[in-house]
């Protein structure tokens, strides 16, 4: 996921890395096959052609799954396949739709709620993904991605102290994981604790692989402390120098008025 912090981004990486693997066939509840609910007069499933397209670009994917999702209304691959498409492509409001249409013919379909409530936190509507995220989490005990998602939709609601322990949940499953670490880190920076954030960022940072965002929010836990040259210097390595002091003096600007720091969510508060 990617939060906004006004023009600069707060990453929350749950929705925007770790949703990609919420996948049909992972969880199902249902025969696909046997419940394709075909259109009358409507062509066989082609399962090689489905197969080939998850190797397309998003547009091709979005483009193949809404002409299956209309040949094959009520089949469960085609409505699940489709919603992740739109999710990923940007088209969250839609992805919403058609996750939560198909959610009525198969309600306990583990990958369904996934998209269901990756897409809803995307929107920041985290209230309506708690129940399915809680409800794939109780059933996957191993599913660190749906437990950091969790925390995510946790964090926009300002329960910080709860989001901090699905992350931890998280991280007992996956320990050492530069994601999960880099949303604690941006728990506390939502909750308006920068030097809280800084240690946790800076660990996620010093793993192999770390993601760009991990570096993105130590810079603005670095900024949010009057570090500012410090912070730009780390936004420098992911960004044009250009946009990194454009990134420096928007934080500049929150912290000159703090009634524009509150409004934007860095209030403090567990």
């Amino acid at each position: 996921m990617s939060r906004q912090l006004a023009a600069l981004p707060i990453a929350l990486l749950a929705v925007s890395s770790l949703a990609a693997c919420a996948t049909t066939g992972e969880g199902s509840s249902q025969n696909a096959e046997a419940l394709s609910g075909a259109a009358p007069g409507a062509r066989p499933i082609d399962r090689q052609a489905r197969e080939r397209v998850s190797r397309e670009d998003a547009l091709t994917q979005m483009a193949y799954w809404a002409g299956e999702y209309q040949t094959f209304p009520n089949d469960l691959e085609a409505a699940q396949r489709f919603s992740e498409a739109l999710r990923k492509g940007g088209r969250t409001d839609r992805a919403v739709q058609i996750a939560g249409e198909a959610l009525g013919r198969f309600p306990q379909d583990r990958a369904l709620l996934t998209t269901y409530g990756y897409a809803q936190i995307t929107l920041g509507q985290a209230q309506q993904a708690l129940r399915p995220l809680a409800l794939v989490a109780a059933a996957e005990p191993e599913n660190w991605r749906v437990r950091s998602a969790l925390g995510a939709a946790l964090d926009q609601l300002g329960r910080f102290s709860d989001a901090r322990r699905a992350y931890q949940e998280a991280l007992a499953i996956e320990p050492n994981n530069a994601r999960i670490l880099t949303n604690i880190g941006v728990s506390h920076i939502m909750a308006g604790e920068p030097a809280d954030a800084e240690p946790i960022l800076r660990q996620a940072v010093a793993i192999p692989g770390a993601p760009a965002e991990a570096r993105q929010n130590l810079a603005i836990s670095l900024a949010l402390q009057g570090r500012f040259d410090e912070a730009e210097q780390i936004e420098r390595i992911d960004l044009p120098p250009a946009q990194a002091a454009q990134n420096i003096q928007y934080l500049r600007g929150l912290l000159s008025d703090p009634r524009r720091w509150n409004d934007v969510g860095g209030r403090n508060g567990r």
